[in-house]
């Protein structure tokens, strides 16, 4: 903050100087200089999004959906009772699809239907709830398979703007360095753009599956990394300078 602090004053004092600059240009050419600048800020995850599913096989369609619903149903009931507000478990997809297997580099004759239903939904972090307990709970009770496990953040406003203001000072900085290598003058900001789409929380996470049938499957919640760009075009200027005192 203090960098990106002592930076703004300086461009608001080149700001407020500029138009006596322009005028201690003698016959000056007026170019200009875009520069990208990139931030980063990160904070501990606070929530965790989990998708997970059950899959069932049959030559019967019937009979594979009879089965995924009985399975997933009991699914449910082992997350609610794991601890899962029911209000958070959303069906997030749901398929049927015939399938032939591959027996021996030949496909087979006979088509197995496959279903696949998956459901999503969020825990709160400052729940303190066993996250493992409740992928175990949920297997124990019918889903084989888990989509993925996402650590995120409620409100991820305040880290962008961190990593805004990241991506403004090292945009700063750039257009610094370049002007003063050139010899060249900064002057005016003439545009500043976020570039490309809004920035996102990425997660890392550690999943230890258990080393055996009877222990428990442990979570290890990573930090949330934001990323930013923006790009600021400035004008800069070149040419003799006449200092202020001997021009008309």
């Amino acid at each position: 903050m203090r960098i990106f602090e002592a930076l703004l004053l300086g461009m608001i004092a080149i700001l407020a100087s500029a138009p006596a600059s322009l005028a201690a240009y003698d016959e000056c050419d007026v170019s200009w200089l875009t520069v990208s600048g990139t931030g980063e800020a990160t904070a501990d995850a606070d929530i965790v999004t989990i998708v997970l599913g059950v899959q069932t096989r049959d030559e019967s369609a019937a009979l594979a959906v009879a089965e995924n619903g009985r399975m997933m149903a009991d699914t449910i009931d082992a997350l609610k009772a794991a601890g899962v507000p029911e209000e958070e478990i959303k069906t997030s997809s749901y398929s049927i699809y015939p399938t032939r297997d591959w027996i021996d580099g030949r496909q087979s004759e006979k088509v197995i239907f496959e279903v696949n239903n998956r459901v999503t939904f969020t825990l709160d972090l400052a729940d303190e709830m066993d996250i493992g307990a409740v992928l175990d709970a949920a297997v124990g009770a019918g889903a084989n398979t888990v989509e993925s496990i996402f650590f995120g953040l409620r409100d991820p406003t305040p880290v962008q703007e961190e990593a805004l203001e990241e991506a403004v000072v090292d945009a700063m900085g750039k257009a610094l360095v370049i002007t003063e290598a050139a010899g060249m003058a900064l002057g005016r900001i003439l545009s500043i753009s976020e570039g490309g789409a809004s920035p996102q929380p990425m997660a890392e996470s550690r999943i230890y599956f258990a080393a055996d049938a009877g222990a428990a499957t442990p979570i290890v919640p990573g930090d949330v990394k934001v990323t930013a760009m923006v790009t600021i075009t400035y004008e800069i200027m070149s040419g003799v300078v006449i200092p202020p005192d001997q021009a008309e």
